[in-house]
């Protein structure tokens, strides 16, 4: 299995950022966000490649596999794991794994990348297919589903219109688009030159074209498309947002009453700011009523325009559908709800993290590992209630043992929780299920930082879950809870059957009851 090893660490950067959501991930670099929400899923989607830039190694965008994060509440966000690596597709050259989106379309969903071949220099786009939104994908065609053979053909936007017909736009320093046959791995050939529309990349529909100079190239008109196009729908109205006006990049859009045009410039979405990233990449969702701008700058620790990470603002639009200005900021949106900490969470599922990587997939299992000492990982927005937690669960590995985890209420200068000594458990993928009693006791609503302190390799994590009983009433109740309860019983915490309880803690239908 193959590990993400990160270029950054500490605590005190984690503390600096407790206010902070953007980037919403900073524990590897994400670029290129393509959030989607998808019918009867409760969580928001965000579908990206990973920047892996070395300097002096990988210099220039160097990508090998494309992740998928998830959201029910905007600020903490569950990492799925390396979703479609490039190796997936049997044709793509190491390094060249750009921008993406994916849609879903019957009981499949598809994930439309783009690669470039081995031995070339021009991107394909192809797609991946899964019957999960958080994968893994797989090669759904076995080869790429279009190119124009002349180089641009990047940043792939899918949308699917309310007739059910699927459009595919993409493109830099050209915009075309194909229509999706229903199996949505062909493209229509009765359109364009064998199935691909070229759009015309005028002043009116774009704000401006690039013009030379002399030996510069410079724009004629206000604005300029360049790449990254999104696709999307509100009301009766069509948004072409786009990366525009050449490097460095701000974001722009137009407008249409079709899929296919004319398009109509409209203005600049996101201006060109102060982000450490000359490119941008934006996508558009409306999520649970509120509408959301997603984008990518340079800023975690390390970042830059090679090693990008994705960012999120709250947009909005006036009475006649015109995008109102919005501003790269570093604290983000609020949160939608709370974290429940009293159920199973997964250890991938972060508001802000440092040194640890996420490795896996859905179908394997995915969890954190590369803890080491002075990494730390947090958790935003966590309900105990008033009676509060007494002691904490975990799901763990560790090969070794002798490392500490330390819990912290808020941020890395918080009340202590928790100093909890790493026992060794046989190997870093033989999990233990280890209970420990908390110091103090967190009520109300609050954050959650995790501190790891050791001299190697400490532990993997899979999932925690908060109780609101110390650690013998907690063993006891998961004890009963798996010993085979029959439906419509009582147990108590000895596991033994009680026809009429009074008072106590009991296990009914496999769920604590306390009376």
């Amino acid at each position: 299995m193959k590990k993400i090893y990160l270029l950054f660490t500490g605590l005190s950067m984690l503390f600096s950022q407790v206010k902070a959501q953007n980037p919403i991930v900073s524990h590897c670099y994400t670029a290129d966000p393509a959030p989607m929400v998808f019918e009867g899923n409760d969580s928001l989607y965000v579908y990206c490649d990973e920047d892996m830039n070395v300097p002096g190694v990988n210099d220039f965008y160097f990508m090998e596999r494309w992740r998928v994060y998830s959201t029910v509440d905007m600020v903490n966000w569950t990492d799925h794991g390396i979703a479609m690596p490039r190796t997936a597709f049997s044709w793509a050259s190491k390094g060249t794994c750009w921008a993406s989106q994916c849609v879903k379309k019957g009981d499949a969903y598809y994930w439309y990348m783009c690669a470039q071949k081995t031995g070339g220099w021009i991107h394909y786009i192809g797609v991946g297919k899964s019957s999960k939104p958080s994968g893994p994908f797989k090669d759904a065609r076995k080869q790429p589903i279009l190119t124009t053979n002349s180089g641009g053909d990047i940043d792939p936007t899918v949308f699917i219109d309310d007739d059910g017909q699927a459009y595919l736009y993409w493109g830099n320093n050209k915009l075309c688009y194909a229509k999706l046959r229903s199996n949505m791995v062909l493209i229509d050939t009765s359109i364009g030159k064998d199935g691909i529309v070229e759009v015309p990349l005028t002043k009116e529909a774009f704000g401006g074209v690039k013009v030379k100079n002399g030996d510069k190239e410079v724009i004629d008109g206000r604005d300029a498309y360049e790449e990254g196009p999104w696709l999307d729908k509100r009301g009766d109205k069509y948004y072409l947002m786009y990366a525009a006006g050449g490097v460095p990049e701000h974001i722009s859009y137009s407008m249409s009453d079709s899929p296919e045009g004319p398009w109509k410039y409209k203005g600049q979405v996101m201006t060109q700011q102060n982000t450490n990233s000359f490119t941008n990449h934006s996508g558009m969702v409306n999520y649970k009523g509120k509408d959301y701008f997603f984008y990518h700058t340079g800023w975690a620790k390390g970042g830059g325009g090679f090693n990008r990470s994705m960012a999120v603002e709250e947009m909005t639009f006036s009475s006649t559908g015109v995008i109102k200005p919005i501003t790269a900021t570093r604290a983000g949106v609020k949160p939608l709800c709370t974290m429940n900490p009293y159920i199973q969470q997964q250890a991938e599922t972060l508001n802000a993290a440092y040194g640890i990587s996420v490795v896996g997939n859905e179908d394997t299992g995915v969890y954190v590992t590369d803890i080491h000492a002075n990494d730390s990982m947090r958790v935003s927005n966590l309900d105990f209630g008033s009676r509060g937690a007494q002691s904490i669960t975990f799901r763990i590995a560790a090969e070794k043992g002798g490392g500490y985890i330390v819990l912290r209420q808020d941020n890395a200068k918080g009340k202590v929780l928790l100093r909890h000594k790493v026992e060794a458990t046989g190997g870093d993928t033989e999990w233990d299920v280890v209970t420990a009693d908390l110091s103090a006791v967190p009520t109300g609503v609050h954050g959650i930082h995790f501190s790891f302190l050791g001299t190697s390799s400490i532990c993997n994590l899979d999932w925690w879950q908060f109780n609101e009983e110390k650690k013998e009433e907690a063993d006891a109740i998961s004890s009963v809870s798996k010993s085979g309860a029959r439906d419509g019983v009582y147990y108590d915490l000895t596991g033994r059957p009680v026809a009429n309880p009074s008072k106590g803690i009991f296990i009914f239908n496999g769920k604590k009851i306390k009376k």
